[in-house]
């Protein structure tokens, strides 16, 4: 259940220029989230709905925004074989599932280190070698990290 404190919920309808373009009554609802104490306002055209579930509405409504935008930018959907429905929705499904298929993988190791962003990266990297995913992310989670020291004084020059 999402956790917020309802501060205002209002009929209100539009009266600048462009708001004249909606001439419906709408409902503002101003919150505070129970998590991190922000202060939100929402405008919906849902005047039936208690103000709750409108807050848990937009809540999940966030949630699918964040991960279609963390779709878009790990698992390289710019670019599509066709431009017919059935093409996009073959490129979408399959991004999809590689992306359960990346929560699958971080679920089934010991992989706190390791992000799916990571996850993915090794993936694609090693895409053409013959190595085990657990192969993949022992030999990523051994690998020791470059010691910040020495690689500033090997970029340390000297004037003469």
């Amino acid at each position: 259940m999402f956790q917020a404190i309802a501060l205002e919920d209002q009929a209100i309808r539009l009266t600048s220029e462009k708001g004249k373009n909606c001439p419906i009554e709408l409902r503002r609802i101003r919150f505070i989230r129970a998590e991190d104490k922000k202060e939100i306002v929402l405008i919906s055209n849902d005047l039936k709905s208690e103000a709750t579930v409108i807050m848990g509405l937009y809540k999940q409504r966030w949630l699918i925004e964040l991960f279609f935008k963390w779709i878009k930018q790990n698992l390289r959907v710019k670019r599509y074989l066709g431009t017919s429905e059935n093409a996009v929705l073959i490129k979408v499904l399959v991004t999809m599932i590689a992306y359960f298929l990346l929560r699958l993988i971080k679920s089934n190791y010991p992989v706190n280190t390791l992000s799916l962003q990571a996850i993915a990266r090794l993936i694609s990297a090693n895409i053409f070698h013959r190595k085990s995913i657990s192969e993949l992310i022992g030999i990523a989670l051994s690998k020791p990290k470059p010691d910040k020291t020495i690689i500033n004084q090997k970029l340390e020059i000297q004037y003469t």
